[in-house]
């Protein structure tokens, strides 16, 4: 599969209102978004705290922030698509794309690995994003 074809398929996947109802639902939160992108399409899930990545324009009202970043570099946040009405896919590969991310998110150096989120339950979040803080504090 092409760059433009899995760019293509990760924005349907990430845009379904169905798969990401938002609300009440585990989809209210970015890193469980996050988690579903990464289970569904291989990568992990990174995020920041915002007092850690204060240039980041995501999650300086939430406080921090996490999105998904697939194995072959794209980067995929349904929550902030979902919540915000930006785009959901960018393509790590393209200078412009990269420039949106960091923009978005801040340095990349910025953005911590969450471990083992994808065997985190929905409310462990906060534990996890936790034991982050102890390391980059």
């Amino acid at each position: 599969m092409d760059r433009d074809s899995r760019k293509r398929r990760l924005e349907r996947f990430a845009r379904n209102a169905q798969i990401f109802p938002g609300g009440d639902h585990e989809t209210g939160n970015c890193a469980a978004c996050a988690r579903i992108i990464a289970e569904r399409f291989g990568g992990e899930v990174r995020g920041y705290f915002h007092g850690h990545n204060p240039t980041a324009s995501v999650g300086q009202t939430e406080g921090g922030h996490d999105f998904a970043l697939t194995s072959d570099r794209f980067l995929v946040d349904p929550w902030l698509f979902h919540y915000y009405g930006e785009s959901p896919v960018l393509d790590m590969s393209i200078e412009e794309d990269r420039e949106d991310a960091w923009a978005r998110y801040g340095p990349e150096e910025n953005w911590q690995r969450l471990p083992d989120v994808s065997r985190v339950q929905p409310g462990q979040v906060r534990k996890v994003r936790s034991s982050l803080s102890a390391k980059v504090g």
